[in-house]
């Protein structure tokens, strides 16, 4: 009876295993291969996100440094323009500032040449005014010819205009 006990147990615990395969089958089996799949399903799609993500990442890096590069280029542009148009302006200044120059040169020349006109009009006036005094002494001594030619040309060369 012992080895019919043990071949009775033995096929009830197969039984009993095999339609606890089945009802767990029926049962969980399709809930956890579902839940599995799923999950991994879920894992798949994070990682994909992620690495969209990451491709983002890195065109937003790409597409930053980009303009980092253009900003860079872009003020020195502007810098050199700057450089430039401060450049022309002194330029501009220089030449100006050598046009005011001229233009004092100029009239500063304009008011020597006209106080140079009045100083030889004054001395010939002075001039004649001293020929004019010269010949009155001349006609009061009442010399003779000779003797007015002498003195008119001491007092010319003591005037030193002869």
């Amino acid at each position: 009876m012992l080895e019919s006990l043990n071949y009775y147990k033995i096929i009830m615990a197969a039984l009993n295993l095999i339609i606890l395969y089945v009802v767990l089958r029926k049962l969980f089996f399709k809930r956890v291969r579902d839940f599995m799949e799923s999950r991994s399903k879920s894992i798949r799609d994070s990682i994909s996100d992620a690495e969209a993500q990451k491709a983002e990442a890195l065109e937003m890096k790409r597409a930053y440094e980009e303009q980092l590069r253009m900003a860079k280029s872009e003020s020195e542009k502007i810098m050199s323009d700057a450089i430039a148009a401060a450049e022309r302006e002194r330029e501009k200044l220089i030449r100006e500032a050598k046009k005011e120059a001229e233009s004092i040169l100029k009239k500063a020349r304009e008011e020597i040449e006209q106080e140079r006109a009045r100083m030889i009009k004054d001395a010939q006036t002075q001039i004649a005014s001293l020929a004019l005094a010269a010949a009155t002494k001349v006609l009061e001594a009442n010399m003779n010819t000779e003797e007015n030619k002498k003195l008119v040309e001491k007092f010319l060369d003591e005037t030193g205009v002869a």
